[in-house]
């Protein structure tokens, strides 16, 4: 990019490569995740109410599908606030000790 954009100002032309990286869409969000006694003790940082345990079985089946509803629960519908859930499925997968 920083040869496309020398070679602008050298022609004079405006480049449409100006600018650096957009703002974010929504804020971010931090979990907090533990391992329970019957699951994933679950909670957004800084949120106490949202405090949730995922049971095994439900991540056994799925851990994207937990992680998701978890996120559109207490954190907000995915085309609203981004891709949430996944960060949370990538936390959730690294308690269990999953690999990617």
């Amino acid at each position: 990019m920083a040869a496309f954009r020398e070679a602008c100002r050298k022609a004079g032309v405006e480049c449409e490569f100006e600018g650096g990286r957009s703002e974010n869409v929504s804020p971010k969000v931090s979990f907090i995740v533990e391992k329970a006694d019957k699951g994933i003790r679950v909670m957004v940082k800084g949120k106490p109410e949202s405090e949730e345990v995922i049971p095994l079985a439900t991540l056994k089946a799925s851990v994207n599908k937990a992680a998701y509803a978890y996120t559109d629960k207490h954190v907000g519908a995915r085309e609203r606030v981004g891709n949430k859930g996944g960060i949370l499925g990538n936390r959730l997968r690294a308690v269990l000790g999953e690999k990617k």
